[in-house]
């Protein structure tokens, strides 16, 4: 969100501040709208946000050094999580902490939230200062961290790398069980798995990425899309004696080697193989974006993933009505 102060020349000032800011806004936007002085853009992508909120800081910045009878102030809140859209506006927490998070930023800084922060990990697409815990209007704390453009125009993310969310599934002590069933036996079993996690992966928008073994990889447009497949996924399979476990995490991707790959991917299987038979993992990326919905969230506790520079907060997930029976 991006707010502009107003004078007596306020048409003038409007006119230039919608245009520097849509100057610097990529076409890949899911949307740029106008709420009065306020501008609500929507990415795909947290590292573009952050790209394109730096660019447009640096243009004002760059325009109020050459006009200083007509400076522009502006400030930008950014925050990550699933929305809503209705009509010409997106609803749900992000755009009202993006919203809070603007107001609190002074003229011409950058604000993020935690959660922008924990997806932007792995790109470092700018220089960041944490700037401490806030609590915004409404109660809601959160860190908030100040971005700064890189030193290097070099380290500017690029623009391939996209937000998705990721799961992981896997059949819990396939080999006993195989055993158990003998050949024919288990892999009829596996073939009713795999039927089943297809039906629910098409059902819940997902799209398969790979097999490995008795195991899926998938990826999603919002975490709560992975959480809904593995949760309908692993109950199918229960029915007829198939265990299975699940992760999910969110992040920011890229293809490599034809495939989605990157940091997020590796957590969310690692966020997979702590779960046992049953279990609906998520990492606390995922958790922080789904504030407000119809899903428990129980604490698992911090756990050092291979391959994870930082140690994980895990969450195991259910449905609130499979809760409270």
């Amino acid at each position: 969100m991006v707010g502009v102060a107003g004078d007596e020349r306020a048409a003038q000032l409007l006119r230039t501040y919608e245009r520097i800011v849509r100057s610097k806004v990529p076409r890949a936007t899911l949307d740029a709208g106008r709420i009065a002085d306020a501008f609500h853009i929507v990415f795909s992508s947290p590292s573009q946000a952050i790209k394109t909120a730096v660019e447009i800081a640096d243009a004002f910045k760059r325009h109020n050094a050459r006009h200083v009878d007509l400076p522009i102030t502006v400030a930008f809140g950014i925050d990550a999580g699933q929305t809503i859209r209705q009509g010409s506006h997106w609803v749900g927490s992000a755009p009202v902490l993006a919203a809070r998070l603007c107001h609190r930023a002074l003229p011409g800084q950058v604000l993020m939230s935690d959660s922008m922060f924990a997806l932007l990990r792995a790109s470092k697409p700018a220089h960041v200062s944490d700037l401490g815990a806030w609590r915004a209007r409404g109660g809601q704390i959160t860190h908030v961290y100040e971005v700064r453009p890189p030193d290097d125009p070099a380290e500017s993310v690029s623009s391939d790398r996209f937000l998705a969310a990721l799961l992981f599934t896997d059949i819990v002590e396939s080999t006993a069980n195989a055993v158990k069933a003998g050949d024919r036996g288990w892999r009829a079993l596996v073939e009713r798995h795999n039927a089943a996690v297809r039906e629910e992966l098409k059902t819940h928008r997902g799209t398969e990425i790979d097999t490995a073994g008795d195991g899926f990889y998938a990826s999603f447009d919002a975490p709560s899309q992975a959480i809904e497949c593995a949760l309908s996924a692993r109950d199918r399979a229960g029915a007829f004696g198939v265990d299975i476990r699940a992760g999910v995490h969110v992040g920011e991707c890229e293809i490599v080697g034809g495939k989605i790959g990157g940091l997020a991917v590796t957590v969310a299987a690692r966020v997979m193989a702590c779960g046992g038979a049953g279990d609906v993992l998520v990492s606390q990326t995922v958790k922080d974006m789904l504030i407000g919905t119809r899903l428990s969230f129980v604490e698992r506790g911090r756990a050092a993933l291979k391959g994870v520079p930082d140690a994980v907060t895990l969450w195991a997930v259910e449905r609130e009505s499979a809760r409270s029976e």
